[in-house]
């Protein structure tokens, strides 16, 4: 009879390399951002949501666009499956819970377009992963407007009339900058909120404000054009796809410096080992010089940021939320440009 000892050890053997050799578990990266914009900035109109309601013949946003390119830069660090999907209730708060509640190889791509009150609680109660990007800030005039001086513009406008300025909605971070600008004028103007960036730049052309403070991704598309003129942004340093645009900083407007963010979260229960394997792949792929270029071409600033800096994002968004609710209410677009 052939002793057992040798059959075990082989058995044991065979199952180790196996388990070792199993591919890890498939991530999926949730999208809680609707084609046409945030469904959680207030002031959707009628007519924004008949839009959502058709966002699947739409054009990927930029935002979109970010997305996939993270998950080709996972996949290609990880060797792993990642797929991608769009949150089919919309909004970051349903996001944020459907996560939590589901399986551990969800990842929510979110930022700082999530302003909801209720969307910022329930990412708190994720897991924080990595920052992934900075959103600069662009000031953005008609061409009939662009003056080098900043100052001088808002002087000027205060000869004609209170300067307006538009911003992507209430509570984001382009209304904070738009009330920075217009802090201490002599006429104190409330700015005008659009749904999203891409309706604030339309607001511009339109003429219905002299100014908008947007995202920078939002007036990439318009840049090649002779309407609009982008004459400082605020961001903590010059943008490589534009080199001659100085930041606020530069252009003595210092203190209303802001920028967004993206990050990804993850479910408290997600496995140290998996949270690592992500923090570690999204590190070395986002130092590339690649990647760099890639993600400063749709408008944004490759920014590694571990855990710590993730949950300081928050804190910050909740911070000029705060500050923005504190303050007189912004006009409403009404949705005229959507």
């Amino acid at each position: 009879m052939r002793p057992l000892y040798p059959v075990l050890l082989l058995v044991f053997l065979r199952s180790t390399c196996a388990v070792a050799a199993a591919p890890p578990q498939p991530l999926t990266l949730v999208n809680p951002y609707p084609v046409i914009g945030a469904a959680d900035i207030a002031g959707t109109s009628t007519m924004t949501r008949a839009l959502r309601a058709m966002q699947s013949y739409a054009t990927p946003s930029s935002t979109d666009a970010l997305l996939q390119h993270l998950q080709r830069l996972l996949v290609s660090e990880l060797h792993n499956e990642v797929a991608v999907s769009r949150n089919s209730r919309g909004g970051g708060e349903a996001a944020a819970r459907e996560v939590r509640a589901t399986e551990r190889g969800m990842l929510l791509f979110a930022g700082s377009g999530l302003t909801a009150a209720v969307t910022l609680s329930a990412l708190t109660e994720l897991r924080p992963l990595a920052r992934v990007a900075h959103v600069p800030l662009a000031l953005v005039l008609r061409s009939d407007d662009a003056v080098i001086d900043i100052a001088q513009w808002l002087t000027r406008s205060q000869q004609r009339a209170a300067p307006q300025i538009g911003s992507p909605g209430d509570r984001t971070i382009g209304q904070w900058v738009a009330r920075q600008l217009q802090r201490g004028q002599p006429r104190h103007a409330a700015t005008v909120t659009y749904n999203g960036g891409n309706g604030a730049m339309r607001g511009l052309l339109a003429m219905q404000v002299g100014a908008v403070v947007v995202p920078l991704p939002a007036v990439l598309p318009y840049v090649a054009g002779q309407r609009l003129h982008i004459p400082a942004l605020a961001s903590a340093a010059r943008h490589p796809l534009l080199p001659g645009v100085p930041t606020f900083a530069e252009a003595g407007l210092g203190a209303a410096y802001a920028e967004g963010w993206h990050g990804l979260f993850a479910a408290p229960e997600l496995e140290q080992a998996a949270v690592g394997r992500v923090q570690q792949a999204l590190q070395q792929a986002l130092q590339s010089a690649d990647a760099r270029a890639a993600l400063a071409g749709l408008g944004y600033v490759a920014a590694w940021g571990d855990a710590t800096a993730l949950r300081h994002e928050l804190r910050e968004e909740a911070r000029r939320i705060a500050e923005a609710t504190a303050v007189q209410p912004s006009v409403s677009s009404g949705g005229l440009t959507e």
